[in-house]
């Protein structure tokens, strides 16, 4: 048995991919590229891959992970560019490597990700307010959040922890271009939607939550004070 750590890019039309069909259109280039694959057992038997952290619908990103177990040795370049040679335009793996089979799931090391968020705002608004609204919100001691789980249960979260930054990177007329970072993985997930969300609703920015668009720049685990990205990590 060998698992191959590798990263790729989500960009383009392949944004608008569930993480399902995302799912799916892996596993079927997989199949075409002849990988040696390995399965889980039962009635209905697929690949064993794993991701660190599933995109939402409409995000792109250039920062995204996954490990996939195979039965045979192959060389690392091959497995990228034959898996490449049959991904649709927008999917691309860029880094491969073999990590230990007994290693930590993806989603149980990564911490962060960073994002760039595109806003248009219904007013307009100077450097300075911008800022005056930022620091605000992340003075505050709580952001609650209405969270509904799976069976439709309501939850009032404090997401004010999963927020670690966020900065402005220009601002032109109603456009407004912010660079975040966010918690990511199974010790806490937020996604930079809910955060503009709740910098709209808290600090009265007028931000039209419909023409948000979001991209991941990266997913970080990390050592010590130090981040990482996963395909550098020892996990």
């Amino acid at each position: 048995m060998y698992k191959i750590l590798a990263k790729f890019t989500k960009m383009d039309r392949m944004k608008f991919l569930s993480h399902l069909e995302l799912i799916r259109v892996i596993e079927r280039a997989l199949r075409r590229a002849n990988i040696p694959l390995r399965f889980t057992q039962g009635f209905n038997p697929h690949p064993k891959i794993s991701f660190a952290a599933p995109l939402a619908v409409g995000v792109s990103s250039e920062g995204e992970y996954l490990t996939v177990e195979i039965n045979k040795e192959i060389n690392v370049k091959d497995f990228e560019k034959k898996l490449n040679m049959e991904l649709p335009e927008g999917i691309k793996f860029i880094k491969c490597k073999y990590i230990d089979p007994k290693s930590k799931s993806l989603m149980s090391i990564v911490e962060e990700s960073t994002y760039i968020v595109k806003c248009i705002t219904k007013n307009q608004y100077d450097l300075k307010e911008i800022d005056e609204f930022i620091e605000k919100f992340l003075k505050r001691e709580e952001i609650l959040y209405k969270k509904i789980g799976k069976r439709g249960k309501e939850k009032i979260v404090n997401i004010k922890k999963y927020i670690k930054e966020i900065i402005i990177l220009s601002l032109q007329e109603n456009e407004i271009i912010f660079k975040t970072t966010v918690s990511t993985g199974s010790k806490g997930n937020l996604k930079p939607e809910v955060a503009f969300e709740k910098l709209m609703e808290l600090e009265g920015i007028e931000i039209d939550l419909e023409k948000v668009r979001v991209h991941r720049l990266e997913t970080f685990s990390s050592k010590g004070d130090k981040k990482l990205l996963p395909i550098d990590a020892t996990i």
